[in-house]
């Protein structure tokens, strides 16, 4: 009695198929090598056994997707306002953070502090 085939590889299901009608790896062999999946092809087609030729994966969620009508989407559907608030206020935070730390982080005074003094009246 066979086991049940755990493996979703194809060439797993061919060599299954085969052992099941007692074909040997011998007999594989002279169709090619034992790890292509044309050579247990070869060997099922030359005894005239029937298989499935190829499974195809179809992916029905993109099919879906691209049949829909498009539509006008809302400002409101397309913002989440929860996280448009936690990265304003993130953005607020470290733009402060940084504004009262420039004096220590600019060490080489790449942007120098301007004082302007205005002096109203004559001077002697």
């Amino acid at each position: 009695m066979s086991k049940p085939m755990l493996s979703r590889r194809r060439i797993e299901h061919l060599k299954q198929l085969a052992y099941d009608c007692n074909l040997t790896n011998e007999q594989a062999r002279t169709f090619g090598k034992l790890t292509a999946t044309a050579t247990w092809e070869k060997l099922l087609t030359s005894h005239g056994l029937e298989f499935d030729r190829k499974i195809e994966t179809t992916y029905n969620t993109v099919a879906v997707a691209n049949q829909e009508s498009p539509r006008q989407i809302n400002l409101l559907e397309w913002v989440d306002f929860g996280q448009l608030i936690a990265v304003t206020l993130a953005s607020a935070g470290l733009s402060v953070l940084i504004l009262c730390l420039w004096p220590r982080i600019n060490p080489l005074n790449l942007f120098p502090s301007i004082k302007i003094q205005i002096q109203i009246g004559a001077t002697k």
